[in-house]
């Protein structure tokens, strides 16, 4: 069973999970302050644990948890919420904090795609050397989870970021090869304080 419309359920489309839910419905911008969207998610993720007990369930929460100099927004408040209120109602769960999803999602306004976009069009911008970002395709997160449902016993919290994790000068470098273009850019000696917050994209690019 499959909740959710989006690029990330879609990908799940593609192959059968048998008696799992997969609840792929959630908010997923890391700049989201909606309260209305905040109360869609838990309301449908009760509604989703209270008739499907007997059922695994997979929940993509952030890897903004796993950090511990994230700022404590509204987002951060809602996604550790959602885990709670999973730990409280499944004994079958399978918590996966995703990082941005790279390569079937380029409607979304990630540094990764602005990198993209910026390489392509040639046009220069500023990175960061102690930055980092957490890259992986939305196809492997699919994989990846398949293999956990397959061979990793219920109950568990799995970090993908902390598998994923890249300089932003490793992600330029990757996107070059990938593009089979030179990017032009200027490397500023700065500090890590922006790792995982996606609302301070802008300051990485100059448009």
């Amino acid at each position: 069973m499959i909740v959710g419309s989006g690029q990330l359920a879609k990908e799940f489309e593609k192959s059968e999970h048998g008696d799992v839910v997969i609840f792929a419905s959630g908010v997923s911008n890391s700049t989201c302050k909606d309260e209305n969207e905040f109360i869609r998610e838990k309301n449908l993720l009760e509604s989703m644990l209270n008739s499907n007990k007997e059922k695994k369930i997979v929940y993509f929460s952030s890897c903004a948890l796993s950090a511990p100099d994230y700022a404590k927004n509204a987002y951060y408040e809602h996604k550790k919420q959602m885990e709670e209120l999973i730990r409280l109602n499944s004994n079958n769960y399978y918590i996966f904090r995703i990082p941005q999803l790279f390569g079937k999602l380029k409607h979304h306004k990630t540094l990764i795609n602005f990198l993209y976009e910026a390489i392509i069009n040639g046009d220069k911008f500023n990175v960061y050397s102690g930055a980092y970002r957490y890259v992986i395709e939305i196809e492997d997160v699919r994989k990846l989870v398949e293999a956990y449902l397959n061979y990793s016993e219920p109950n568990i919290v799995v970090d993908i970021a902390n598998t994923y994790r890249y300089n932003i000068l490793e992600v330029v470098s990757i996107l070059e090869r990938l593009l089979g273009k030179k990017a032009i850019y200027d490397v500023i000696e700065k500090s890590d304080e922006y790792v995982l917050d996606l609302s301070r994209v802008q300051d990485f690019i100059k448009r």
